[in-house]
């Protein structure tokens, strides 16, 4: 496998190569391609029909038709550059839109590649990828405002990550809250379907459906646009897509905001997760589903259910300093707080919902491995 690749724009438009120069530099991309442009159409034929080795090659429409022999690159691939917003080309050549943001060209780009040059798959550094799950037996117990903090706060410490949804019903507002880009269809259930049919392909596939939030600076995959479709998945799915996401060696952390359920693929994604948290409020219902899950767990499935626990680190949620119940009564051993945050009461829109100090607490919290 290789960590590097050579980009190749054959332009003749100066800005907009140092308008890529520039960004590849200061992006997760900084560390897959090494840029080289050009020009002239001489010089550049003449490099992809010289080139040795693995290669991503950006051609300006205006250069077409190429000579053959700059068709005749031993690895890698060609795409066609357009000025103009347009879907076609050969399924070896497709046509990119020349102005769309420059993270959705380069994720077309490597997908291309990883799916047509997949004996040397382009991968990103390699990374000791953590999973962690954000999981509650109860609804209401802010599992979705902790992953998306969390994942916030991460990326503002400089970390690369994924966050996903495994809801059956996930909560669209944030999702549709994070700039994504329009779709045909349905990104979570294109991943799921080549998780089932062509998992080998996987990794460039999530290239294409990862999007980038424009201010917090994660990565996400907006969840099913069916909640019908959560019938569908199957435990293997769910390692399938965990693997291609490690694989990748894009990020540092991956952080799912699970389902309230103890389905078999909530299930295998608290045995894949490194660390998982479980957010509970001092609230004697929330109290007692978890008591009676663990329990649950503990009766059906012996060892796997201690090596499973072994993994949770329950989280007192909205704490304001004093608590009605006693959480050791429930079996539950809280391993850190996250604060009651008052502006949450009622809220208008989830873009104004992020508080830095829940985030900085949610951050402090998987860093220590879920403890306080």
């Amino acid at each position: 496998m290789m960590n590097r690749l050579q980009l190749a724009l054959l332009d003749t438009d100066e800005y907009f190569g140092d308008m890529l120069s520039v960004y590849l530099r200061s992006s997760e991309y900084a560390q897959r391609f090494d840029l080289q442009r050009f020009t002239s159409r001489e010089e550049g034929c003449s490099f992809l029909a010289e080139a040795r080795e693995p290669l991503i090659a950006l051609v300006h429409e205006s250069w077409l038709p190429l000579p053959d022999e700059a068709f005749g690159l031993r690895a890698g691939c060609i795409l066609i550059v357009s000025e103009t917003e347009r879907m076609g080309g050969l399924v070896e050549y497709p046509i990119v839109f020349k102005y769309q943001p420059l993270n959705t060209l380069l994720a077309s780009a490597a997908s291309h590649y990883n799916e047509f040059s997949a004996g040397e798959p382009l991968i990103g550094s390699a990374k000791g990828t953590q999973v962690t799950a954000v999981y509650a037996a109860a609804g209401g117990s802010g599992k979705t405002v902790t992953a998306i903090h969390l994942s916030a706060q991460l990326a503002a410490l400089g970390e690369q990550v994924l966050c996903f949804s495994l809801e059956r019903l996930p909560s669209y507002a944030w999702y549709d809250s994070l700039g994504h880009r329009e779709e045909p269809d349905d990104p979570f259930s294109r991943l799921l379907y080549y998780a089932k049919s062509r998992p080998e392909l996987l990794t460039a596939k999530l290239e294409q459906a990862k999007q980038r939030h424009p201010q917090w600076r994660f990565d996400c995959i907006r969840p099913f646009c069916e909640p019908d479709e959560w019938t569908d998945m199957e435990p293997a799915d769910i390692g399938e897509l965990l693997l291609a996401a490690r694989q990748s060696g894009l990020y540092d952390r991956i952080i799912v905001d699970s389902d309230s359920s103890d389905s078999p693929v909530v299930l295998e994604l608290l045995r894949q997760a490194d660390l998982v948290l479980w957010p509970v409020a001092d609230d004697c219902v929330q109290l007692r589903k978890t008591s009676d899950w663990i329990a649950g767990q503990r009766k059906r499935n012996g060892e796997e259910a201690r090596q499973l626990l072994e993994k949770v680190r329950f989280l007192h949620n909205r704490n304001t300093g004093q608590r009605l119940n006693d959480f050791r009564a429930y079996s539950i051993e809280v391993s850190g707080q996250l604060p009651y945050v008052p502006e949450w009461k009622s809220v208008a829109c989830v873009e104004g919902m992020l508080v830095r100090g829940f985030a900085d607490d949610a951050a402090a919290l998987v860093r220590g491995g879920g403890r306080s």
